[in-house]
């Protein structure tokens, strides 16, 4: 498959408010910090058009406590990816491809292909807040935000990617780790630099 990207669209924003509303609704009794993350939040920056969202919630019992409710809400629980990252509950609001509706659930040992049947037009991702898979997130989207030089180099490199057939949307993934990983560590030791620096200007 191609993975298609597309310039920065303004209105990304708009798509998050409105899947914002949804979850802040789903999940009211939880009090969930909802930050919009991924390429679709980073200005200037192009990307496939799915908003990606995280959730971060109190402590994690309330993960498995947040599923009824978003599958509720007309997201599809990704519980394929749980051995691997047990630490979130994924969802996503898949738009059909054909007349099959959305499935409620995709299992651990289900055959999944996004592009196929359908197309996310938004992930959300849900884990414990103020955790390192919070927080590396926010570190990545904030450094992005702030260093455009890096971020102009992401996007050159994930031009050159999509080039090339993947099997499905994890490959190409893969194949952008490196960047990821590289770049996350420098943007961590930033953000907590920006934090300390707020934190000695409130004290």
């Amino acid at each position: 498959m191609k993975i298609i990207l597309e310039d920065y669209q303004p209105g990304w924003v708009d798509a998050f408010a409105r899947e914002l509303a949804v979850i802040s609704a789903a999940l009211a009794g939880f009090g969930p910090a909802i930050e919009h993350i991924g390429s679709t939040a980073v200005e200037g920056l192009c990307a496939k058009p799915t908003i990606d969202i995280l959730v971060g919630l109190r402590d994690d019992t309330q993960l498995d406590r947040a599923i009824a409710p978003m599958v509720g809400a007309g997201y599809t629980y990704f519980k394929k990816y749980e051995p691997a990252m047990p630490y979130r509950r994924l969802f996503a609001r898949l738009r059909p491809l054909t007349d099959q509706a959305p499935p409620e659930l995709i299992d651990v040992h289900d055959a999944f292909v996004r592009g196929q049947t359908f197309i996310s037009v938004a992930n959300i991702h849900v884990v414990v807040k103020d955790t390192p898979h919070w927080t590396r997130h926010l570190a990545f989207r904030d450094y992005l935000r702030a260093h455009s030089d890096v971020r102009d180099d992401y996007g050159l490199l994930k031009s050159a990617l999509s080039r090339a057939d993947y099997r499905d949307t994890n490959e190409y993934n893969a194949a952008k780790e490196r960047f990821i990983q590289e770049t996350q560590a420098r943007a961590l030791a930033w953000y907590e630099r920006q934090h300390e620096t707020r934190r000695g200007n409130t004290s």
